[in-house]
């Protein structure tokens, strides 16, 4: 998943529109559009106000952004198991 696709995700399970994150965000609404669909990739400072509006911490993001294919393929099993749970977790652990 990317951080755009995280973003999104996040966004659509709070009910929450394009216009709403942006406005709470104080950016626009196509700011957005080109974070989600990875058109653009967000500044420190902009995942910092989205995590902000959201209610997520920054590492659910980082988290986010690392893939199987970052692995030696021996981990991959290990990443494959550990990767929802620790997703849940930051989530809870806002």
């Amino acid at each position: 998943m990317t951080t755009g696709q995280a973003i999104k995700t996040l966004r659509q399970s709070q009910g929450m529109t394009q216009a709403q994150l942006a406005e709470q965000c104080g950016m626009s609404a196509n700011a957005i559009c080109s974070l989600e669909t990875d058109k653009a990739y967000p500044p420190k400072t902009t995942i910092e106000r989205i995590c902000l509006a959201l209610g997520v911490p920054q590492s659910y993001f980082l988290l986010a952004s690392i893939d199987e294919s970052d692995f030696p393929e021996e981990k991959r099993v290990l990443y494959r198991a550990l990767l929802e749970p620790l997703r849940k977790e930051l989530l809870n652990n806002k």
